[in-house]
């Protein structure tokens, strides 16, 4: 029957809540009833109605879930498809890693002969000193599994701050000297490197490259067939590029043998192997993981450049034929070293797209949880290198397939509330002790606001090769300002106390410290001997002020250490405990400067390496045990617990 005018024009009363199949379907036979009552009676369920309204009704169910489904996947915390969660953490920034490879820490040895007088001969190290790093280290339990190391190995720079970098000597027969084994240690992840070139004819704009790997760790080389270099980025208008420079490629002496501490002595054998710069490039490209293809891919840039112009009166000119993005007044496009201000870019572009030359690309595959290897697993060089000798005296850990979709999930979010900037005093102290070793080590970190304008005080101290803590390096300083660069609120700037161009002052303090001796008297039981009670009183101290544990403007609780005394057998009392830089058992002097930074006149055991002076005697007694730090930001060190412990057992 045909509606009426009055019932064409009635709403109808549409449940729009309703989207599973019982609900759809009931719905559909109440909307029959009502508009329809006269035209169909028969709601059997074997009724040829019924069967349209249950198909309605199944249509309904299925399209109403995939709404809901797609609705589901495009929001980072209901996702549920792995390649759906990738894509909307990459939309936050975050670039998922695929299979992660497993990180160990090498012992390498090398051997160097004796002189006559029993001193090492540092002219016998191997002739192919340095190592570069890429070197190949196989398994001798899965010869399919392979490690590379990740840096330089340099003999001839001082060791590593955790171990000796040189043995005791290794006797002949005769009980002489003959010869010394040189330890360093060299992080190296569970991967291969491979290469693959590429063919580039006429250009294409947004150029992509399917390396055909799904196990791709990192990037290490992209050179055309010119020669030049293409590096990689997280975005292709990034116009602040990190260049790493080892000390043997330094044309400037920069950081000539791997030092750059002039006469100080007490620093001349922190290790420098890197320098960082910025550069400004339009050869650059990002790489992606192309979740469809199960592959990583690299992306180039949309500007498309012609050199040596044919016809041209002067054939070296350089033509922008097409270029997407604004070009600002500055240097020009070529200009690879263009200085880059603080406050924006030369040149915003997507960069160039090669054209007309050979891309070779080299990169690192591996990874998975098979590559966690065993405890003395890595022993066997697989390239034929000579010299050396390695071995793993820890587990390789960390290999796994990949984050899962909760990791995910989340590193995405804590990625982008942090826009990995740094933002408070913390986040930059993080960032500053996490600076690669390869660009210097930190030891130590203080990072305080001193004004209201984003100024901050950086005071750091790092590790010489006996494991004391001595002056950073201008050098590296240097290094810690350009890495931070990228991290950095705009308005934030940073002051390390000094001018970093040479221009400071005579005796510069990248942070202070001070150096202290310990003396004791303790009381004894008699039945127990009182040497032992020493030597377990010695340690006790020396664990307790051990370097690790001790930190910028951290104070020091002598009720702490009186407890861990007499908590030793044999200790029935404490007579005398406390910390001095100076006293009569002994002519050493532990302080070297004064306030001011003046060195102390008439010094008669003070050495090098010592710091500051601290009035430790009204500190303890002022505060009942509990030394406060200086106001200026410094670190208590024993720094010699062997010869500035002094004490006695009755």
């Amino acid at each position: 029957m045909a509606y009426s005018d009055k019932q064409k024009f009635k709403p109808t009363n549409i449940n729009y809540t309703s989207k599973d199949f019982s609900t759809i379907k009931a719905d559909l036979i109440e909307y029959t009833k009502s508009y329809f009552p006269d035209t169909y009676k028969d709601f059997n369920e074997t009724s040829p109605g019924m069967m349209l309204i249950e198909l309605s009704s199944y249509v309904g169910d299925v399209l109403s879930y995939y709404v809901d489904y797609n609705y589901k996947e495009n929001i980072l915390s209901t996702a549920t498809e792995k390649r759906n969660v990738r894509r909307l953490a990459e939309f936050l920034g975050y670039k998922t890693p695929n299979k992660t490879p497993s990180v160990v820490k090498l012992k390498v040895t090398a051997t160097i002969n004796a002189n006559l007088d029993g001193t090492p001969n540092y002219d016998t190290i191997p002739a192919n000193n340095p190592f570069t790093n890429g070197l190949q280290i196989q398994s001798n339990i899965d010869s399919e599994l392979l490690f590379e190391t990740t840096g330089e190995i340099d003999f001839s720079i001082s060791g590593s701050p955790d171990t000796p970098s040189i043995s005791a000597p290794n006797l002949n027969t005769n009980g002489e000297a003959s010869s010394y084994t040189l330890t360093r240690y060299v992080q190296a992840i569970s991967a291969q490197t491979k290469t693959k070139s590429f063919t580039i004819t006429s250009p294409t704009k947004f150029l992509e490259l399917d390396l055909g790997e799904d196990n791709v760790i990192e990037i290490l080389n992209c050179t055309d067939s010119s020669g030049e270099k293409w590096y990689e980025v997280d975005y292709l208008s990034q116009e602040r590029i990190l260049k790493e420079t080892h000390y043997t490629d330094d044309d400037a002496g920069r950081n000539n043998n791997g030092y750059d501490q002039g006469d100080i002595t007490a620093t001349s054998l922190i290790s420098i192997p890197y320098t960082l710069d910025y550069i400004n490039t339009n050869k650059k490209f990002v790489t992606n993981f192309d979740v469809d293809t199960n592959s990583t891919k690299l992306m180039f840039g949309n500007g498309l450049y012609k050199y040596n112009v044919t016809g041209s009166s002067n054939s070296s000119i350089f033509t922008t034929i097409q270029q997407v993005g604004l070009t600002l007044n500055g240097d020009p496009l070529n200009s690879i070293n263009a200085p880059i201000s603080d406050f924006g870019t030369n040149n915003l572009n997507m960069g160039e797209t090669p054209a007309n030359t050979i891309l070779t690309i080299k990169y690192r595959v591996g990874g998975g949880p098979d590559s966690n290897a065993q405890v003395g697993e890595l022993t066997t060089i697989a390239d034929g290198t000579t010299g050396i000798t390695v071995t793993n005296d820890e587990a390789a850990t960390g290999g796994t397939d990949g984050q899962t979709v909760e990791e995910i999930r989340h590193n995405a979010k804590s990625f982008f509330a942090s826009q990995n900037r740094c933002v408070t005093r913390q986040d930059y102290q993080a960032r500053i002790l996490n600076l690669p070793a390869k660009f210097g080590n930190i030891a130590k970190c203080y990072v305080e606001r001193v004004d209201d304008d984003g100024g901050l005080f950086v005071s750091t101290l790092s590790y010489n090769q006996n494991k004391q803590l001595v002056q950073t390096p201008e050098l590296v300083l240097k290094n810690i300002k350009t890495y931070l660069n990228q991290y950095r609120m705009i308005n934030d700037h940073l002051d390390f106390g000094f001018t970093l161009d040479g221009s400071g002052d005579d005796v510069l303090f990248s942070g202070y410290k001070v150096n202290f001796g310990v003396e004791f008297e303790v009381n004894s039981d008699r039945r127990v001997n009182p040497s032992d009670v020493k030597i377990q009183v010695i340690n006790t101290i020396k664990d307790f002020f051990k370097i690790e544990r001790m930190q910028f403007r951290q104070s020091i609780n002598m009720n702490d250490l009186q407890y861990n005394i007499l908590g030793l057998e044999g200790v029935i009392g404490i007579k005398e405990l406390k910390l001095v830089q100076t006293g009569e058992g002994h002519d050493r002097n532990m302080a070297y400067y004064q306030i001011g930074g003046d060195v102390i006149t008439g010094d008669p055991g003070g050495e090098s390496g010592y710091g500051f002076m601290y009035d430790f005697v009204n500190a303890d007694l002022e505060e009942n045990g509990i030394i406060k730090p200086s106001v200026t930001p410094s670190v208590f060190e024993l720094r010699n617990p062997n010869q500035d412990i002094y004490g006695k057992v009755i």
